[in-house]
């Protein structure tokens, strides 16, 4: 036998290709743009825009319709030499807290022009040095400025932290639409002021704040110029970052780039600045989106109301740029065409005394981020379920469609699977085989295959996955048991993992964008070996089998349910719902977009029905194990459909606790 000293033994591939996903992310991207439709008229563009700023209201999660009261209160001031700041509370949702510093210079002509002051990842948020410094200049110019925290960010870091944007697409949700809300909610709130104009409204913001300059500026047409500060760039120079999940729009390239984006503003006044020096949105992205967005403004006649100002600096929104921002706005808000803007003398907080704080404590009845994903996801499970088990019977081959389609993000074409056999070994008795396919053009998997080495004919067989990879797999005593029965074990590692190991991390954000998340991928993976098993003549094909564990057994699941070429499943130690009030424990590779729209996953357990199905010690959100009355209860939708279909003696579950 095998054992756990042995791993390299079992290496399929000469060398780890841990650059295979990123070439495959690159290779995707490169097509999207190819087939994306272009406009070629002034007339075009406009439809373009429409079309356009529709399809992404909808990839952020749509907008609510209802705006509801803002109960927007005053908490504080300070008094400055050339302003007051108000420590202003708002909510863009029921108790959904924004918390924001308003800035009213003492010497302007009221109604005056307002600017939003959005912040990218930084900890202080609107109390961070360099948004203060944009806020104190632009209120010592004559602006009425709002700066807010994110969600996640300065005060609001009690709803929640960004990492947690993550599980939002699985209920139709994003971490970008619950920000771009609460910045539409925070233009409300200006517009409600006796000192704005409403007329006169701007946005700017470095960063991520410069992407949610972008977006608000693009959907809401009351802004009237925008600046985004080092963020402007195009999506396909850099599928193997790391952003934050607040910039991963679920399948957003299948409809536009970022130029494509920053086009929506036109023909309202933009200018884009951005660092030479920068290596996050390098200066070539930011020269490319800026030639594509500037053909946008030609076409439209408005080719002086674009324009991309360089500094010779990095990632940053320092003074140079700023004194930049403060001519564009004086320009555009106010009709001051000024050649200079010299920043004043400047009167900062201290980013850590606090003193802009709205709250001493924050409130303890706030919403959260998984408050607000948990609400979304009780309220898709009463509108699936509200359908009788015969009613979902009749039309779970749709469900199937549904899932494959406006989940997984659609199976690309079949092609040829190009199996290899690279070694064959005999170890301890038992027939080993190192094998290597194509699942796409440019995806590889590895395999082994193991029998006893006596074993002739066809053999019935298990798929082992494991997020471990297939390495540990010959090492388990289970799998000798199935050798020592006649069962042949084969066993992949899927994308990502084991000899094409990935960051999870990027994989699950370059797939959203794309629109082909990598849980789907996988379990395309999956599938394609289904399509290799069945190729072998030594196999017995009405009797395939999948064992999986923990993540992985999610891609089983996902694959049984849609191939029921998998006679039988047996999955252990996985997460036995997506519906959680307080979040997870598990990596982001396992949340697809609108997941909770179709099934839960007692669900996808019940489309394998009346085929055998085993599920061992089932885990909740935090990665516990279910007692047997919870996992029942969890599952008790599986059981009504095995019942259903006289199958109930098929599906087993059991608990060790």
């Amino acid at each position: 036998m095998v054992s756990r000293a042995d791993p390299l033994r079992l290496r399929v591939l000469d060398s780890d290709y841990n650059d295979m996903l990123a070439e495959h992310f690159a290779r995707i991207v490169d097509e999207l743009e190819r087939k994306r439709r272009r406009w070629r008229s002034p007339s075009e563009l406009r439809g373009f825009q429409l079309e356009i700023r529709k399809l992404l209201k909808d990839a952020l999660g749509g907008l609510p319709e209802k705006r509801d009261e803002l109960n927007a209160k005053v908490l504080g001031k300070l008094e400055r030499r050339d302003y007051i700041i108000e420590k202003v509370v708002f909510e863009s949702r029921p108790k959904l807290y924004v918390t924001g510093n308003l800035y009213i210079p003492k010497h302007a002509d009221f109604p005056a022009p307002a600017i939003l002051r959005v912040h990218g990842h930084w900890r202080h948020a609107k109390s961070q040095d360099v948004v203060q410094a944009t806020c104190a200049g632009l209120a010592s110019k004559g602006y009425v400025v709002l700066a807010i925290d994110a969600i996640g960010y300065g005060e609001r870091r009690a709803q929640g932290d960004h990492s947690e944007g993550v599980w939002l697409p699985a209920v139709g949700l994003t971490l970008q639409g619950l920000i771009i809300w609460d910045n539409m909610r925070a233009l409300d709130y200006l517009q409600s002021r006796e000192e704005v104009d409403p007329e006169r409204i701007g946005v700017t913001g470095a960063s991520g704040g410069g992407n949610q300059t972008m977006y608000l500026a693009a959907l809401d047409e009351r802004v009237k110029a925008a600046v985004p500060v080092v963020s402007a760039e195009v999506f396909e120079d850099q599928v193997a970052s790391g952003r934050c999940y607040c910039e991963c729009i679920p399948c957003i390239l299948k409809f536009a780039n970022i130029p494509d984006i920053l086009s929506l503003i036109a023909p309202r006044p933009l200018l884009l600045i951005n660092g030479v020096k920068d290596r996050g949105f390098t200066i070539l992205r930011a020269r490319k989106a800026f030639s594509r967005v500037k053909a946008a403004y030609e076409a439209l006649g408005a080719e002086e109301k674009v324009a991309l100002f360089e500094v010779y600096a990095g990632h940053d929104y320092n003074r140079e740029m700023r004194e930049a921002m403060y001519l564009w706005f004086d320009r555009w808000l106010k009709g001051e065409d000024k050649t200079e803007s010299e920043e004043p003398i400047l009167e900062l907080e201290p980013d850590l005394s606090y003193s802009l704080n709205c709250f001493h404590t924050f409130p303890r009845d706030t919403q959260t981020i998984s408050g607000l994903y948990y609400e979304e996801a009780r309220k898709l499970k009463e509108h699936r379920l509200s359908r009788s088990v015969d009613e979902w019977l009749e039309r779970r081959n749709m469900l199937r469609r549904e899932i494959i389609d406006e989940v997984l993000g659609g199976f690309p074409e079949r092609e040829a699977i190009s199996a290899r056999t690279l070694e064959i070994m005999h170890v301890d008795g038992l027939y080993v085989e190192k094998v290597v396919f194509r699942s796409e053009s440019d995806i590889i998997i590895p395999v082994i295959i193991a029998k006893k080495e006596e074993d002739e004919g066809t053999s019935p067989v298990v798929l082992c996955i494991s997020p471990l990879g297939k390495s540990s797999m010959l090492a388990r005593k289970h799998v000798r048991e199935l050798i020592d029965k006649g069962y042949m074990i084969a066993s992949i590692d899927y994308r990502g993992i084991g000899e094409t190991r990935f960051s999870e991390v990027i994989a699950a954000k370059n797939s959203i964008v794309i629109g082909r998340h990598i849980l789907g991928m996988r379990v395309y993976d999956v599938v394609r070996t289904l399509d290799y098993l069945t190729s072998r003549p030594d196999i017995l094909k009405s009797d395939i089998s999948c064992w999986a564990e923990d993540e992985a057994g999610l891609v089983a699941l996902f694959a049984a349910a849609l191939d029921e070429r998998v006679k039988g499943l047996t999955l252990e130690r996985t997460l036995a719902s997506w519906e959680s009030p307080s979040g997870f424990s598990y990596s982001p590779s396992i949340f697809p977009p609108n997941i909770l729209k179709y099934a839960d996953i007692p669900e996808l357990a019940a489309l394998i029905a009346p085929r055998r199905a085993t599920l061992v010690d089932p885990l909740n959100p935090q990665r516990q194990r279910l007692t047997l009355d919870e996992a029942l209860k969890v599952f008790n939708f599986t059981i009504k459909v095995y019942e259903e279909l006289n199958a109930s003696d098929n599906l087993k579950i059991i608990t060790s606790v």
